[in-house]
Order: C-alpha cells, then structure tokens, then sequence
C-alpha cells in the first residue's frame, strides 16, 4: 500500500527517530487504534483489539509506539495537525460574513467526515477532562486558534456591517456550531433510530450540514437589518 507523502511524514515523526520502520505497519496501526479508539473509548480500547484490527503482534505495536498512552496521544497530535489547515487560510476574507460562515461550516463537515473518528477521540479525551493528553492538547490549541484567527475575523465583520448581532460572541458561536457538526457523528445511530427521515446516505449528511447552517445563520442575523 504506497503512503502519501502527509502519511510518509507522520509515520516517520511518529517511530520517534528509530532507523528501522515499515511505514505500511505503521499506518495500519494508526488507522486500526483510530478505529478502536472511537468505538471503545481509551479507557476501554485494548492493545489486543488494536492488534487483531491491523494484524501485527503486540511486541510490533510497542517497538513503535511504546504504550497505548502514547499512540492515543500520537493520534490526537495527527488531529490537531490535520486541523491546521483552517488556519491562515484566506478564502473566508474573500466572501460576504454569511457565506464565509457557511462555508466555515462546511469545512468543519468535510474535515470530520473524512476523519469521522476525531470527532468521537476528541470528546471521549474531553470527557476524562484530558487526562490522557494534558491540558495542553495540541487539538485544544488549534480550536483556539480557529475561534481567535478564523472565525473570529468572520463575526467581526458580520457586526462591523450589521449583518450579525452585535452581541454575537466566537466562543460561544464556535461551540455552538461544534455541537451540530459533531451529533451527526456521535449520535448517528440515536438520530437514526429515532427521526422519522432514513439518514443512511452522503445527501442526508449534507441535508443536516445545510440544515445546521441554516439554523445558526438565522440565530445570529440582525434582525434589525
């Protein structure tokens, strides 16, 4: 299975300096804990079950990453570097406050749709109150860096021009925002159970990331305007 180069860089950062690795073996243990991560939780994945999913032995996994501390921490790390690319980017600036907030959103849909497991490490890892990672979690960091550096220069100009609220704040609009993204991927099998619509399909996701938009749009326009 040939790597990407983002993958050649992250397995070669993540065997921590070791002369000899197999990058393939390394990737296959990254995305089997991912996956038992999110459908176990730290506190209940097991290095067996990790193993058993990427098909290595427990003394390979561990000459890689040496504990499942460390490999759970490596992962939230590969997070907050995936995140980054929301960071600095430009295209916000480029569009009315309503549509560059869509747009924010939208982002945020895609980011953890391709990476669904995130969404469910981040709030397992908030759940334990970061006893995993510290309180210095680099995901933590880089949401900081979305709400102070992203969406921050988006509600600004929403007020400066009157199309928002004066009274929105990012902080609380980021979370917000963060709880709609996320019940789509940690609560799908409730919201499929329960709602009377069949979410089984890509266009149901888009549908609830439409919906979402929707909802905060008008929760924050100037009703004034």
């Amino acid at each position: 299975m040939p790597l990407s180069s983002d993958h050649h860089d992250a397995a070669t950062a993540m065997t921590r300096g070791r002369r000899s690795s197999n990058a393939t073996t390394i990737v296959d243990i990254l995305d089997a804990a991912k996956e038992e991560f999110a459908s176990s939780g730290f506190d209940s994945a097991t290095v067996d079950s990790i193993c058993r999913r990427a098909k290595v032995s427990k003394q390979l996994l561990y000459y890689y990453f040496g504990s499942k501390a460390e490999l759970y921490s490596l992962i939230l790390k590969e997070a907050a570097e995936g995140t980054t690319k929301f960071i600095g980017c430009t295209e916000y600036s480029a569009f009315p406050p309503e549509t560059a907030l869509a747009k924010f959103m939208q982002n945020l849909f895609r980011d953890y749709m391709d990476r669904p497991q995130i969404a469910k490490m981040t709030i397992d890892e908030a759940q334990h109150g970061f006893a995993h990672v510290g309180k210095g979690s680099p995901l933590a960091m880089v949401m900081r860096k979305l709400i102070d550096e992203v969406l921050g220069e988006i509600v600004g100009r929403g007020r400066a021009n009157g199309t928002f609220r004066d009274n929105v704040d990012p902080d609380h609009l980021f979370w917000i925002i963060f709880s709609l993204v996320t019940t789509w991927f940690t609560h799908f099998p409730l919201v499929s159970l329960v709602s009377r619509t069949r979410y089984d399909n890509d266009m149901d996701v888009a549908a609830w990331c439409a919906m979402s938009i929707d909802f905060v749009l008008a929760a924050i326009a100037n009703k004034d305007c």
